[in-house]
Protein backbone atom coordinates (compact mmCIF):
# COMPACT_ATOMS: atom_id res chain seq x y z
CA UNK A 1 0.00 0.00 0.00
CA UNK A 2 1.45 3.11 -0.87
CA UNK A 3 1.57 6.15 1.04
CA UNK A 4 -0.71 7.93 -0.93
CA UNK A 5 -3.11 5.57 0.07
CA UNK A 6 -2.43 5.12 4.01
CA UNK A 7 -2.86 9.22 3.73
CA UNK A 8 -6.12 8.57 2.63
CA UNK A 9 -7.64 6.33 5.02
CA UNK A 10 -8.12 2.99 3.24
CA UNK A 11 -9.98 4.60 -0.20
CA UNK A 12 -9.50 1.64 -1.66
CA UNK A 13 -12.84 0.39 0.01
CA UNK A 14 -16.63 1.25 -0.07
CA UNK A 15 -18.66 3.82 0.75
CA UNK A 16 -22.02 5.01 0.98
CA UNK A 17 -23.50 8.24 0.29
CA UNK A 18 -25.70 9.27 2.86
CA UNK A 19 -27.80 12.55 4.30
CA UNK A 20 -26.66 14.67 6.68
CA UNK A 21 -29.81 16.96 7.17
CA UNK A 22 -33.62 15.96 6.95
CA UNK A 23 -34.46 18.86 4.20
CA UNK A 24 -32.67 17.09 1.00
CA UNK A 25 -35.20 15.71 -1.02
CA UNK A 26 -34.87 12.63 -3.69
CA UNK A 27 -31.70 13.28 -5.38
CA UNK A 28 -31.96 14.78 -9.94
CA UNK A 29 -29.77 14.34 -12.09
CA UNK A 30 -28.85 15.22 -15.98
CA UNK A 31 -25.99 14.63 -17.93
CA UNK A 32 -24.67 15.64 -21.55
CA UNK A 33 -22.04 15.84 -23.74
CA UNK A 34 -20.90 18.32 -26.47
CA UNK A 35 -18.50 17.39 -29.78
CA UNK A 36 -15.97 20.82 -28.98
CA UNK A 37 -13.99 19.36 -32.08
CA UNK A 38 -12.60 22.61 -33.97
CA UNK A 39 -14.31 22.97 -37.98
CA UNK A 40 -12.27 21.03 -40.12
CA UNK A 41 -12.02 24.79 -42.42
CA UNK A 42 -10.11 25.76 -39.16
CA UNK A 43 -7.51 23.71 -39.46
CA UNK A 44 -4.27 23.51 -39.48
CA UNK A 45 -4.83 25.21 -35.79
CA UNK A 46 -2.72 25.84 -32.95
CA UNK A 47 -2.24 23.68 -29.82
CA UNK A 48 -1.54 24.51 -26.49
CA UNK A 49 1.11 22.52 -24.38
CA UNK A 50 4.64 23.47 -25.83
CA UNK A 51 7.22 26.15 -25.37
CA UNK A 52 6.69 27.17 -28.58
CA UNK A 53 3.79 26.87 -31.39
CA UNK A 54 2.85 24.07 -32.51
CA UNK A 55 -0.30 23.86 -35.26
CA UNK A 56 -2.14 20.85 -36.02
CA UNK A 57 -3.92 19.74 -39.36
CA UNK A 58 -5.41 16.60 -38.41
CA UNK A 59 -8.28 15.21 -36.04
CA UNK A 60 -7.29 12.05 -34.45
CA UNK A 61 -10.49 11.96 -32.17
CA UNK A 62 -12.95 14.25 -31.24
CA UNK A 63 -13.07 16.94 -28.10
CA UNK A 64 -16.23 17.12 -25.57
CA UNK A 65 -17.63 19.54 -23.27
CA UNK A 66 -19.20 17.23 -20.42
CA UNK A 67 -21.21 18.15 -17.93
CA UNK A 68 -23.26 16.48 -14.82
CA UNK A 69 -26.15 18.83 -12.90
CA UNK A 70 -27.04 17.24 -9.66
CA UNK A 71 -30.36 18.77 -7.08
CA UNK A 72 -31.25 17.52 -4.01
CA UNK A 73 -34.45 19.86 -4.48
CA UNK A 74 -32.35 22.77 -2.50
CA UNK A 75 -29.27 23.14 -4.08
CA UNK A 76 -28.24 22.31 -7.59
CA UNK A 77 -24.50 22.59 -8.70
CA UNK A 78 -22.94 21.37 -12.17
CA UNK A 79 -19.96 19.81 -12.62
CA UNK A 80 -18.17 20.47 -15.90
CA UNK A 81 -15.26 18.97 -17.57
CA UNK A 82 -13.89 20.41 -21.66
CA UNK A 83 -11.08 19.26 -23.79
CA UNK A 84 -8.75 21.32 -23.18
CA UNK A 85 -5.05 22.16 -22.14
CA UNK A 86 -6.03 25.27 -19.95
CA UNK A 87 -8.87 28.04 -20.16
CA UNK A 88 -9.08 31.70 -18.34
CA UNK A 89 -11.21 32.81 -16.33
CA UNK A 90 -12.77 35.17 -18.34
CA UNK A 91 -13.68 32.63 -21.14
CA UNK A 92 -15.43 30.25 -18.09
CA UNK A 93 -17.28 32.98 -16.64
CA UNK A 94 -18.79 34.08 -19.80
CA UNK A 95 -20.05 30.32 -20.42
CA UNK A 96 -21.28 30.52 -16.90
CA UNK A 97 -23.21 33.48 -17.10
CA UNK A 98 -24.74 32.47 -20.38
CA UNK A 99 -25.68 28.91 -18.41
CA UNK A 100 -27.12 30.80 -15.50
CA UNK A 101 -29.63 32.74 -17.96
CA UNK A 102 -31.06 29.86 -19.42
CA UNK A 103 -31.03 27.30 -16.17
CA UNK A 104 -31.14 29.71 -13.17
CA UNK A 105 -28.43 27.81 -11.78
CA UNK A 106 -25.80 30.12 -9.77
CA UNK A 107 -22.29 30.44 -11.41
CA UNK A 108 -21.12 30.08 -7.97
CA UNK A 109 -22.86 26.54 -7.95
CA UNK A 110 -20.93 25.49 -11.44
CA UNK A 111 -17.64 24.03 -11.64
CA UNK A 112 -15.76 24.36 -14.87
CA UNK A 113 -12.50 22.91 -15.83
CA UNK A 114 -10.20 21.84 -18.43
CA UNK A 115 -8.74 18.13 -18.57
CA UNK A 116 -5.33 19.10 -19.78
CA UNK A 117 -4.98 17.41 -23.09
CA UNK A 118 -1.85 18.93 -25.20
CA UNK A 119 -3.75 18.10 -28.31
CA UNK A 120 -6.76 20.87 -28.26
CA UNK A 121 -6.80 24.45 -29.76
CA UNK A 122 -5.06 27.54 -28.05
CA UNK A 123 -8.21 29.61 -25.96
CA UNK A 124 -5.61 31.06 -23.94
CA UNK A 125 -2.55 32.31 -24.93
CA UNK A 126 0.93 30.62 -22.86
CA UNK A 127 4.43 30.57 -23.87
CA UNK A 128 4.95 30.61 -27.36
CA UNK A 129 1.27 30.19 -27.92
CA UNK A 130 -1.40 32.94 -28.97
CA UNK A 131 -4.95 32.08 -28.67
CA UNK A 132 -6.98 31.11 -31.50
CA UNK A 133 -10.40 33.46 -31.21
CA UNK A 134 -12.13 31.94 -33.74
CA UNK A 135 -12.19 28.59 -31.56
CA UNK A 136 -12.25 30.77 -27.93
CA UNK A 137 -15.68 32.29 -29.30
CA UNK A 138 -16.91 28.93 -30.15
CA UNK A 139 -16.22 27.13 -27.44
CA UNK A 140 -17.87 29.81 -24.80
CA UNK A 141 -21.30 28.42 -26.60
CA UNK A 142 -20.64 25.04 -26.34
CA UNK A 143 -19.36 25.10 -22.51
CA UNK A 144 -22.82 27.06 -22.25
CA UNK A 145 -24.71 24.14 -24.49
CA UNK A 146 -23.17 21.23 -22.52
CA UNK A 147 -24.70 22.64 -18.97
CA UNK A 148 -27.69 24.03 -20.10
CA UNK A 149 -28.38 20.39 -21.79
CA UNK A 150 -27.57 18.64 -18.84
CA UNK A 151 -30.11 20.79 -16.96
CA UNK A 152 -32.90 19.95 -18.88
CA UNK A 153 -32.44 16.12 -18.30
CA UNK A 154 -32.63 16.52 -14.09
CA UNK A 155 -34.76 13.10 -13.35
CA UNK A 156 -34.98 11.22 -10.21
CA UNK A 157 -31.35 9.52 -9.80
CA UNK A 158 -29.06 7.84 -7.48
CA UNK A 159 -25.50 8.20 -6.78
CA UNK A 160 -22.03 6.88 -5.29
CA UNK A 161 -18.38 7.11 -4.98
CA UNK A 162 -15.57 4.72 -4.56
CA UNK A 163 -11.91 5.08 -4.62
CA UNK A 164 -9.19 3.21 -6.22
CA UNK A 165 -5.94 2.79 -7.39
CA UNK A 166 -4.05 3.18 -10.45
CA UNK A 167 -0.03 3.36 -9.81
CA UNK A 168 1.83 2.65 -13.11
CA UNK A 169 0.78 5.81 -14.81
CA UNK A 170 1.38 8.84 -12.63
CA UNK A 171 4.77 9.91 -11.19
CA UNK A 172 6.51 12.53 -10.15
CA UNK A 173 8.94 14.57 -12.75
CA UNK A 174 10.81 16.39 -11.25
CA UNK A 175 13.88 15.11 -9.98
CA UNK A 176 16.82 16.60 -7.39
CA UNK A 177 19.90 16.70 -9.56
CA UNK A 178 23.47 16.34 -8.45
CA UNK A 179 24.91 19.90 -7.73
CA UNK A 180 25.23 22.03 -11.57
CA UNK A 181 24.08 19.26 -13.62
CA UNK A 182 19.80 20.83 -13.35
CA UNK A 183 18.85 22.80 -16.51
CA UNK A 184 19.00 26.40 -16.68
CA UNK A 185 17.09 28.34 -18.94
CA UNK A 186 17.89 32.29 -19.35
CA UNK A 187 15.28 34.65 -18.23
CA UNK A 188 13.06 32.27 -15.94
CA UNK A 189 14.28 34.33 -12.75
CA UNK A 190 16.54 31.70 -11.51
CA UNK A 191 20.09 31.10 -11.46
CA UNK A 192 21.59 27.85 -10.80
CA UNK A 193 18.68 25.01 -10.12
CA UNK A 194 18.29 21.97 -8.35
CA UNK A 195 14.94 20.13 -9.53
CA UNK A 196 14.88 19.43 -13.49
CA UNK A 197 11.39 17.81 -14.74
CA UNK A 198 11.92 15.22 -17.49
CA UNK A 199 15.86 14.42 -16.38
CA UNK A 200 15.63 11.59 -19.31
CA UNK A 201 15.32 7.77 -18.13
CA UNK A 202 18.29 6.38 -15.62
CA UNK A 203 19.91 9.41 -15.83
CA UNK A 204 23.39 9.42 -13.60
CA UNK A 205 22.79 12.99 -12.27
CA UNK A 206 19.05 12.18 -10.86
CA UNK A 207 19.27 12.00 -7.10
CA UNK A 208 15.95 11.28 -6.34
CA UNK A 209 12.11 12.69 -7.24
CA UNK A 210 11.04 16.09 -5.25
CA UNK A 211 7.55 14.83 -3.68
CA UNK A 212 5.08 12.42 -3.77
CA UNK A 213 2.30 11.92 -6.54
CA UNK A 214 -1.52 10.88 -5.57
CA UNK A 215 -2.06 8.04 -7.84
CA UNK A 216 -5.75 7.30 -6.07
CA UNK A 217 -8.63 7.37 -9.22
CA UNK A 218 -11.70 8.76 -7.61
CA UNK A 219 -15.00 8.36 -9.01
CA UNK A 220 -18.77 9.47 -8.37
CA UNK A 221 -21.01 7.71 -10.60
CA UNK A 222 -24.85 8.23 -11.05
CA UNK A 223 -27.54 6.19 -12.36
CA UNK A 224 -31.29 6.27 -12.81
CA UNK A 225 -33.63 4.76 -10.70
CA UNK A 226 -33.79 2.02 -12.97
CA UNK A 227 -30.44 1.48 -11.84
CA UNK A 228 -29.03 2.17 -15.60
CA UNK A 229 -26.03 4.23 -15.78
CA UNK A 230 -25.89 7.75 -16.19
CA UNK A 231 -22.31 9.29 -16.00
CA UNK A 232 -19.32 8.95 -14.14
CA UNK A 233 -16.94 11.84 -13.05
CA UNK A 234 -13.58 10.59 -11.90
CA UNK A 235 -10.62 12.48 -10.81
CA UNK A 236 -6.84 11.30 -11.44
CA UNK A 237 -3.09 13.29 -10.69
CA UNK A 238 -1.16 12.58 -14.33
CA UNK A 239 -0.54 15.66 -16.18
CA UNK A 240 -1.77 13.61 -19.47
CA UNK A 241 -0.37 10.62 -21.86
CA UNK A 242 0.47 12.20 -25.16
CA UNK A 243 -1.47 11.71 -28.42
CA UNK A 244 -1.10 13.27 -32.03
CA UNK A 245 -2.82 16.16 -33.65
CA UNK A 246 -6.27 16.94 -32.28
CA UNK A 247 -7.11 14.60 -29.49
CA UNK A 248 -8.86 14.42 -26.00
CA UNK A 249 -5.87 12.63 -25.01
CA UNK A 250 -6.46 9.24 -22.21
CA UNK A 251 -9.42 11.85 -20.91
CA UNK A 252 -11.26 10.84 -23.88
CA UNK A 253 -10.62 7.61 -23.66
CA UNK A 254 -11.42 7.02 -20.30
CA UNK A 255 -14.74 8.60 -20.91
CA UNK A 256 -15.47 5.50 -23.75
CA UNK A 257 -14.31 2.31 -21.43
CA UNK A 258 -16.52 3.60 -18.92
CA UNK A 259 -19.36 3.31 -21.40
CA UNK A 260 -18.07 0.23 -22.42
CA UNK A 261 -17.67 -1.30 -18.61
CA UNK A 262 -20.65 0.00 -16.76
CA UNK A 263 -23.14 -1.03 -19.65
CA UNK A 264 -24.16 2.71 -20.06
CA UNK A 265 -26.11 3.40 -23.49
CA UNK A 266 -24.34 6.13 -26.01
CA UNK A 267 -26.22 8.80 -23.76
CA UNK A 268 -24.02 7.83 -21.22
CA UNK A 269 -21.20 10.42 -19.91
CA UNK A 270 -17.88 9.64 -18.87
CA UNK A 271 -16.06 12.61 -16.68
CA UNK A 272 -12.37 12.38 -16.46
CA UNK A 273 -10.81 15.71 -14.51
CA UNK A 274 -7.33 16.52 -13.82
CA UNK A 275 -6.48 16.51 -10.18
CA UNK A 276 -3.14 17.36 -8.73
CA UNK A 277 -0.76 16.47 -11.30
CA UNK A 278 1.40 19.76 -11.58
CA UNK A 279 4.77 17.68 -10.88
CA UNK A 280 3.57 14.24 -12.12
CA UNK A 281 3.27 12.64 -15.19
CA UNK A 282 3.15 8.94 -16.69
CA UNK A 283 6.94 8.75 -17.03
CA UNK A 284 8.89 6.68 -14.26
CA UNK A 285 12.77 8.04 -15.24
CA UNK A 286 14.12 5.57 -12.45
CA UNK A 287 13.35 3.11 -14.52
CA UNK A 288 14.25 2.04 -18.87
CA UNK A 289 12.11 3.69 -21.07
CA UNK A 290 9.08 2.26 -22.63
CA UNK A 291 6.44 3.18 -24.86
CA UNK A 292 2.84 3.68 -24.48
CA UNK A 293 0.00 5.56 -26.06
CA UNK A 294 -2.82 7.28 -24.58
CA UNK A 295 -5.00 4.53 -25.36
CA UNK A 296 -3.33 2.12 -22.99
CA UNK A 297 -3.28 4.85 -20.05
CA UNK A 298 -7.15 5.57 -20.70
CA UNK A 299 -7.91 1.53 -20.87
CA UNK A 300 -5.78 1.03 -17.51
CA UNK A 301 -6.90 3.83 -15.65
CA UNK A 302 -10.70 2.90 -16.74
CA UNK A 303 -10.18 -0.47 -15.85
CA UNK A 304 -8.75 0.48 -11.86
CA UNK A 305 -11.75 2.86 -11.78
CA UNK A 306 -14.01 0.49 -12.87
CA UNK A 307 -13.43 -2.32 -9.95
CA UNK A 308 -13.98 0.83 -7.52
CA UNK A 309 -17.05 1.28 -9.28
CA UNK A 310 -18.47 -2.35 -9.32
CA UNK A 311 -18.33 -1.85 -4.99
CA UNK A 312 -20.55 1.01 -4.56
CA UNK A 313 -23.73 1.41 -2.96
CA UNK A 314 -25.98 3.96 -4.63
CA UNK A 315 -28.50 6.18 -2.57
CA UNK A 316 -31.31 9.03 -3.68
CA UNK A 317 -30.68 10.88 -0.57
CA UNK A 318 -27.83 13.23 -0.89
CA UNK A 319 -27.59 16.45 0.66
CA UNK A 320 -25.76 18.96 -1.81
CA UNK A 321 -23.87 22.01 -0.55
CA UNK A 322 -21.65 24.36 -2.80
CA UNK A 323 -19.51 27.52 -1.44
CA UNK A 324 -17.10 29.73 -3.44
CA UNK A 325 -14.32 32.61 -2.28
CA UNK A 326 -12.14 34.94 -3.91
CA UNK A 327 -8.17 34.88 -2.83
CA UNK A 328 -6.01 38.09 -4.22
CA UNK A 329 -2.58 36.85 -4.59
CA UNK A 330 0.93 39.25 -5.54
CA UNK A 331 2.41 37.83 -9.11
CA UNK A 332 6.35 37.54 -9.20
CA UNK A 333 6.80 40.02 -11.80
CA UNK A 334 10.16 40.66 -13.30
CA UNK A 335 12.58 43.98 -12.47
CA UNK A 336 13.44 46.52 -14.74
CA UNK A 337 16.49 45.59 -15.35
CA UNK A 338 14.87 41.75 -16.40
CA UNK A 339 12.87 43.49 -18.80
CA UNK A 340 15.43 45.73 -20.27
CA UNK A 341 17.50 42.18 -21.34
CA UNK A 342 14.82 40.35 -22.72
CA UNK A 343 13.57 43.21 -25.05
CA UNK A 344 17.10 43.29 -25.95
CA UNK A 345 17.10 39.69 -26.79
CA UNK A 346 13.77 39.98 -28.41
CA UNK A 347 14.40 42.50 -30.73
CA UNK A 348 18.08 41.12 -31.84
CA UNK A 349 17.29 37.24 -32.02
CA UNK A 350 13.69 36.87 -32.57
CA UNK A 351 11.74 40.01 -33.79
CA UNK A 352 8.41 40.24 -35.05
CA UNK A 353 8.03 36.10 -34.59
CA UNK A 354 7.10 33.87 -32.84
CA UNK A 355 9.49 31.79 -30.36
CA UNK A 356 11.30 28.94 -31.21
CA UNK A 357 13.22 28.56 -28.24
CA UNK A 358 12.94 27.55 -24.68
CA UNK A 359 15.22 31.03 -23.83
CA UNK A 360 13.01 33.10 -26.87
CA UNK A 361 9.84 31.68 -25.70
CA UNK A 362 11.11 32.40 -21.79
CA UNK A 363 12.18 36.02 -22.92
CA UNK A 364 9.00 37.29 -24.24
CA UNK A 365 7.22 35.67 -21.34
CA UNK A 366 9.41 38.21 -19.37
CA UNK A 367 8.07 40.98 -21.25
CA UNK A 368 4.28 40.25 -21.12
CA UNK A 369 4.06 39.48 -17.68
CA UNK A 370 5.69 42.96 -16.64
CA UNK A 371 3.42 44.10 -18.62
CA UNK A 372 0.31 42.54 -16.46
CA UNK A 373 -1.31 43.62 -12.95
CA UNK A 374 0.96 42.72 -10.15
CA UNK A 375 -1.87 41.05 -8.14
CA UNK A 376 -4.40 38.10 -9.37
CA UNK A 377 -7.89 37.21 -7.82
CA UNK A 378 -7.99 33.47 -7.97
CA UNK A 379 -11.33 31.34 -7.62
CA UNK A 380 -11.81 29.10 -5.55
CA UNK A 381 -14.79 26.21 -4.65
CA UNK A 382 -15.99 23.42 -2.67
CA UNK A 383 -18.39 21.26 -2.98
CA UNK A 384 -20.60 18.58 -0.83
CA UNK A 385 -22.13 15.30 -2.40
CA UNK A 386 -23.26 13.40 0.32
CA UNK A 387 -20.34 12.59 2.33
CA UNK A 388 -18.05 13.10 -1.20
CA UNK A 389 -15.96 16.16 -1.16
CA UNK A 390 -14.67 18.02 -3.84
CA UNK A 391 -12.09 21.31 -3.54
CA UNK A 392 -11.20 23.41 -7.07
CA UNK A 393 -8.52 25.39 -8.04
CA UNK A 394 -7.54 27.05 -10.88
CA UNK A 395 -3.69 25.78 -10.98
CA UNK A 396 -1.65 23.26 -11.61
CA UNK A 397 -0.96 21.78 -8.36
CA UNK A 398 1.84 19.99 -7.04
CA UNK A 399 0.92 16.18 -5.67
CA UNK A 400 1.88 16.64 -1.95
CA UNK A 401 -0.83 20.16 -2.01
CA UNK A 402 -3.39 17.58 -3.15
CA UNK A 403 -2.57 14.61 -0.73
CA UNK A 404 -2.86 17.67 2.13
CA UNK A 405 -5.59 18.99 0.95
CA UNK A 406 -7.29 15.10 1.41
CA UNK A 407 -6.21 14.54 4.30
CA UNK A 408 -7.15 17.53 6.32
CA UNK A 409 -10.68 17.72 4.72
CA UNK A 410 -13.40 16.76 6.94
CA UNK A 411 -14.61 14.41 3.93
CA UNK A 412 -13.52 11.32 3.21
CA UNK A 413 -12.84 10.84 0.46
CA UNK A 414 -12.81 14.26 -1.31
CA UNK A 415 -10.86 14.95 -4.76
CA UNK A 416 -9.06 17.83 -5.99
CA UNK A 417 -10.27 19.15 -9.35
CA UNK A 418 -7.20 21.33 -11.06
CA UNK A 419 -7.13 24.06 -14.06
CA UNK A 420 -10.82 24.27 -12.67
CA UNK A 421 -12.45 27.82 -13.11
CA UNK A 422 -9.96 29.31 -14.90
CA UNK A 423 -6.03 28.98 -15.06
CA UNK A 424 -3.27 31.19 -13.19
CA UNK A 425 -0.60 28.42 -13.75
CA UNK A 426 1.95 25.94 -11.53
CA UNK A 427 1.39 26.17 -7.81
CA UNK A 428 5.12 24.91 -6.04
CA UNK A 429 5.35 24.99 -2.54
CA UNK A 430 6.97 27.73 -0.70
CA UNK A 431 9.67 24.41 0.12
CA UNK A 432 9.92 23.77 -3.93
CA UNK A 433 10.40 27.35 -5.42
CA UNK A 434 14.40 27.51 -4.19
CA UNK A 435 14.58 24.10 -5.82
CA UNK A 436 14.26 25.71 -9.26
CA UNK A 437 13.45 23.86 -12.20
CA UNK A 438 10.38 24.05 -14.64
CA UNK A 439 6.90 24.97 -13.18
CA UNK A 440 9.00 27.60 -10.58
CA UNK A 441 10.08 29.45 -13.62
CA UNK A 442 8.85 32.93 -13.96
CA UNK A 443 6.17 33.30 -16.56
CA UNK A 444 2.43 33.26 -17.60
CA UNK A 445 2.05 30.26 -16.58
CA UNK A 446 4.10 30.08 -13.15
CA UNK A 447 3.87 33.80 -11.13
CA UNK A 448 1.91 33.38 -8.33
CA UNK A 449 3.86 34.39 -4.81
CA UNK A 450 6.25 32.17 -3.24
CA UNK A 451 3.55 31.53 -0.41
CA UNK A 452 0.71 30.99 -2.84
CA UNK A 453 -0.08 27.54 -2.12
CA UNK A 454 -0.31 27.64 2.12
CA UNK A 455 -2.85 30.47 1.78
CA UNK A 456 -4.74 28.80 -0.99
CA UNK A 457 -5.01 25.81 1.04
CA UNK A 458 -5.91 27.96 3.94
CA UNK A 459 -8.79 28.76 1.90
CA UNK A 460 -10.22 25.31 0.81
CA UNK A 461 -9.83 24.37 4.19
CA UNK A 462 -12.03 27.17 5.23
CA UNK A 463 -14.39 26.02 2.03
CA UNK A 464 -14.86 22.61 2.76
CA UNK A 465 -15.09 23.56 6.63
CA UNK A 466 -18.47 25.39 5.28
CA UNK A 467 -20.16 22.74 3.84
CA UNK A 468 -19.48 20.41 5.85
CA UNK A 469 -21.22 22.48 8.52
Amino acid sequence: MTWATRCLLAMSGVFSLFAANAEAGPLQAGAASIDVTPPAEWLPIAVNGGFTAKFVDTITDPLHAKAIVLSDGATTIVLCTVDSCVIDRALMDEAKAIAEKETGVPTSHMLVSATHTHSAPAVTGAHGTDADERYREFLIGKLAEAITTAHSKLAPAEAGYAVGECTQWVHNRRWLMKPGTALTVPFTGRGENTAQMNPGHQNPNMIRQSGPSDPTVTLLAIRDIEHRPIAVYANYSTHYAGAPNISADYFGVFGEEMQRLTGGTTDFVGIMSNGTSGDANCIDFSQPARKFTHTQVGRDVAGEAFKAYETIEFSNDIPIASAETTLTLDVRLPNEEEVRQAKEFLEKEVGDRLPKSVPESYARETVLLSEMPPTRELKLQAFRIGELGIATLPTETYGITGLTIKQDSPFKPTLVVGLANGWDGYLPTPEQHPLGGYTTWRCRASCLEIEAEPKIRAALAGLLKQVAE
